[in-house]
């Protein structure tokens, strides 16, 4: 897949890590996304599966594998 930016080398797979909320402003972390990443700009694209894996998650479609607890920050 090539970059939206016009950049010269093709984008490629990698995955990530990645936090979404849920409708109510819950937080869960996506393990193991698979995203297309470019590496000249950095800009990323969520693949059509990638993106129905987090909809079936949001939806509760999927079980938690673990539960993830960490301190939060806010940044006035």
């Amino acid at each position: 897949m090539q970059c939206p930016n016009g950049c010269g080398e093709p984008m490629k797979q990698l995955r990530v890590e990645r936090l979404v909320h849920d409708g109510e402003g819950q937080p869960l972390v996506m393990v193991n996304l698979l995203m297309n990443v470019c590496w000249e700009c950095g800009q990323e694209s969520m693949p059509l599966e990638s993106a129905r894996a987090v909809e079936g998650a949001l939806r509760g479609e999927m079980a938690s594998t673990r539960q993830f607890v960490a301190p939060m920050y806010e940044m006035a």
